[in-house]
């Protein structure tokens, strides 16, 4: 009897792929609906999460479904350029739709004069009566889409937080959809990014109420739930890559609770797994500390020095600052006290904190104020603390290990391999 053939490792485990992984796709029912909801209101959306969590697949798998025409721009590239209209020049290049015909710079001669007030001046000269960029674009998509609705998305929406003059372009561009002549196009914005409130960035402006009014936030997209997880992972090594898994429970136990139930990271370690796991189509406990090390290694190799760089710099009796870093990987809020920590950490080292001052405020307070690539970071409202980049959390609870008869905390080497 023909019997499918299994797939490469790679093939299956795509962490850094744009593209849609169709046989690798966990359904996020709630998110689906809430984006979903939101086309149909006629405001411009956006969508937020931490990095790794799955934005870009959810929309581009819902927009796909609906048969929504969509474009992409990268607010990075915008940031390079300096102009979010450079970038719609860009996807209109691409399309070859542009008929640039002159390009004029004029710069200062001194480069201090210049980074202080500005003044290089870019100017694309155009034939007359030709479309500026940005209802150029909309007009391709337009044309695209055939009339019906369409989205531009504006990808990486955190490239662009400290840069003023582009956060005006920005609520320029939002204003602009609401004129008769753009507003024709049937063109909605799709705004994506890490930042949890795109508000924020305007209180300080007169374009507050220009953003508040016109757009419309979806629910956070972050870690999946571990019913989705343990579908993620039982379909790409049981389904598509044909393993046999042994301890399946303790094994997606593991992978959910050391990458925080991000898609990413889940697609980054079970990638690491399947290589160690490939000859003989098999995974068991024994596989996981090497596939901690290779995915230490492999992604999180910079998240791991700093925290290296932090622990008590020679062995002690206790080690309370490694005890406390180790704590802090058990933390599962995002926004969390000092008292929190301390909770956790005499939760996990009775013997040693007993009747004793852990002094894990001042600890804390330490891990946020290093002047180089701090951890952990006061929340907005300084009342707690939160992790500078999820990845720490995540190379915490990989990286350090309990030994048990001495309450000592150590690191996992990865030096070795």
């Amino acid at each position: 009897m023909w019997q499918q053939q299994s797939k490469k490792p790679e093939e299956v485990f795509t962490p850094r792929a744009s593209d849609i992984n169709e046989s690798m796709y966990v359904d996020r029912p709630d998110l689906e609906a809430d984006l979903k909801k939101g086309l149909r209101s006629g405001m411009h959306l956006l969508i937020y999460g931490e990095s790794g969590s799955g934005k870009t697949w959810l929309y581009k798998r819902v927009l796909k479904n609906l048969g929504i025409e969509v474009c992409i721009a990268n607010l990075a590239n915008a940031s390079r350029l300096k102009s979010i209209n450079a970038e719609f020049l860009n996807l209109l290049n691409r399309e070859k739709q542009s008929r640039k015909t002159g390009y004029s710079e004029t710069k200062k001669a001194d480069v201090s004069a210049v980074v202080a007030s500005g003044s290089i001046q870019n100017q694309n000269q155009y034939i007359l009566g030709e479309m500026e960029p940005f209802e150029a674009c909309l007009n391709r998509i337009h044309e695209l889409s055939g009339g019906k609705q369409a989205i531009l998305v504006l990808d990486n929406l955190e490239s662009i937080r400290a840069e003023p003059t582009l956060l005006t372009e920005l609520a320029n561009v939002i204003t602009l959809l609401d004129d008769s002549r753009y507003a024709s196009y049937k063109v909605n914005l799709l705004i994506v990014g890490v930042p949890s409130d795109l508000r924020q960035y305007y209180q300080a402006t007169s374009n507050l109420a220009t953003v508040a009014n016109r757009i419309r936030e979806i629910p956070e997209v972050s870690r999946m739930t571990l019913e989705q997880c343990k579908n993620l992972i039982s379909q790409g090594f049981i389904t598509e890559l044909k393993y046999n898994i042994d301890e399946i429970d303790l094994v997606i136990s593991h992978i959910s609770w050391v990458t925080d139930r991000l898609p990413q990271r889940i697609h980054e370690y079970c990638l690491e797994l399947a290589f160690l796991g490939e000859t003989n189509k098999k995974i068991d406990r024994s596989l996981l500390d090497e596939a901690d090390k290779f995915w230490l290694k492999q992604s999180l190799a910079m998240n791991y020095s700093v925290i290296e760089s932090m622990m008590n710099e020679r062995d002690t009796k206790v080690g309370r600052r490694n005890q406390t870093l180790y704590s802090l990987g058990l933390v599962e809020i995002e926004e969390f006290k000092w008292s929190d920590v301390e909770e956790i950490l005499r939760r996990e080292f009775k013997e040693s904190t007993t009747d004793l001052d852990v002094n894990v405020r001042s600890i804390l307070s330490f891990l946020s104020n290093s002047t180089n690539n701090p951890i952990i970071k006061r929340s907005p409202k300084g009342d707690a603390y939160c992790f500078t980049d999820p990845k720490y959390r995540m190379c915490l609870r990989t990286m350090l290990r309990v030994n048990k008869e001495s309450d000592v905390v150590e690191k996992l080497p990865i030096s070795n391999i």
